[in-house]
């Protein structure tokens, strides 16, 4: 079964690769579910975050999809941490049979102060202090554990013969651009394979009853890496079938997205291939995690203008937002495309440097970026800015202030 994903490279022959059925160009305007991004921009002020409730519920209806092509079992877990955005967390408590990934006891307060019921919530995280513990027992969400610390002290909260998930360790590393903060394996999440018999021992020892097991590979996981990602799901459906009593298998996220033209990151088509030739075999509920995959492509980042001039060879551009407000791209390196909205389909006359205004270097949007002629004062769209913008924002140099918007 085809799974038609946003943003392919197929889609709109001629077009952006950035255009999708919501983000779209008419008579020269740039449009969100139709309505112009100029307008929103000048009415909320800048910089604004701009999110489609349509694309969010699409790209649920995608994965929804694709699971439903391998099995009668599945959950979807929408990974809080990326867009905690409150009319974001609307739209995926609104789509049916959707649940939240929590990691911390306030997203877990959140989700429910949200209107999610307990079973919609899971609770997967590490390195939990006896704090954390306590508050998240209190709630009676289902925790994933992956310390032999943790199981014991999570023990001493809840009664016996309460539920856990536990968490493995891949074994290996992908992620979006290869780099190191993107992988997940050989790093400080979950047990390893040899560790089973271990940490089942240590879960019956707490009170505690295992029934479920967790892996999380990487974020961004592209096409090339499938291999892998099916080496490890084989490792993951291998300690699963070591487990009695399992009622669900947690394939975590990694699902991204296209954030320049020349990416392909992991499609559907293949993720559920693997999940149906590894995991639906096992008879269990197909549990997943996506952020990123969800999120990402329903938001635009609009800014502000300040400055524009020549130095040192170089065309600068200065914008009213630095990395206080999305720090991925001097974090992490992960771009984001960066688009006129007075002419975003004009031919490209010259290359920029796009800075930000927090007083540090790597304070930089993007290098060598091909715009039309820019002025001071007009608008710039940076996409797709709906994961990991607003979420991790700081307030670093008090220049943390923004506004979000969902359409």
């Amino acid at each position: 079964m085809s799974i038609p994903e946003t943003s392919t490279p197929e889609q709109g022959r001629g077009a952006p690769w950035w255009q999708h059925e919501s983000l779209a160009v008419h008579e020269e305007q740039l449009l969100l579910d139709g309505t112009p991004l100029e307008a929103l921009a000048r009415q909320h002020g800048t910089p604004l975050y701009v999110y489609s409730r349509a694309t969010l519920q699409r790209q649920l209806g995608r994965m929804e999809a694709a699971l439903a092509a391998i099995t009668d079992r599945y959950r979807i877990y929408y990974a809080v941490k990326s867009n905690r955005c409150p009319g974001v967390l609307r739209a995926v408590r609104d789509f049916p049979g959707a649940g939240v990934d929590t990691c911390s006891p306030r997203e877990v307060e959140l989700v429910l102060e949200s209107g999610f019921s307990l079973e919609r919530i899971s609770f997967n995280a590490g390195m939990l202090s006896d704090r954390d513990l306590a508050r998240v027992a209190a709630h009676g969400v289902h925790c994933t554990l992956d310390t032999f610390s943790a199981l014991r002290r999570y023990g001493a909260h809840v009664p016996r013969g309460t539920p856990v998930g536990l968490r493995f360790d891949p074994a290996m590393t992908a992620g979006y651009g290869g780099g190191q903060k993107t992988a997940y394996g050989s790093g400080k999440f979950g047990f390893d394979a040899h560790e089973c018999q271990q940490a089942l021992r240590a879960a019956h020892e707490a009170g505690l009853r295992v029934d479920s097991v967790h892996m999380h590979i990487g974020w961004g996981l592209p096409e090339d890496a499938a291999a892998e990602v099916e080496a490890a799901f084989m490792r993951l459906a291998a300690i699963a079938r070591r487990i009695p009593n399992l009622s669900s298998v947690n394939v975590g996220g990694g699902l991204g997205g296209r954030f320049r033209g020349a990416d392909r990151p992991l499609s559907l088509d293949t993720w559920s291939g693997i999940l149906g030739r590894q995991i639906a075999p096992l008879g269990v509920t197909i549990a997943c995690e996506p952020g990123t995959f969800i999120s990402a492509p329903a938001g635009v980042l609009l800014v502000e203008v300040n400055t524009v001039e020549e130095r040192r060879g170089t065309r600068w551009i200065g914008i009213d937002a630095g990395h206080a407000i999305n720090p991925c791209p001097a974090l992490y390196g992960i771009p984001l495309e960066v688009v006129s909205v007075r002419a975003p389909l004009a031919p490209p006359l010259h290359e920029y440097t796009v800075a930000g205004h927090i007083n540090e270097a790597a304070d930089i949007w993007a290098r060598g970026c091909r715009l039309p002629e820019v002025r001071e004062g007009e608008l710039l769209a940076l996409m797709p800015a709906g994961a990991y913008g607003a979420s991790m924002a700081s307030d670093h140099c008090l220049r943390g202030q923004v506004r979000e918007v969902v359409i």
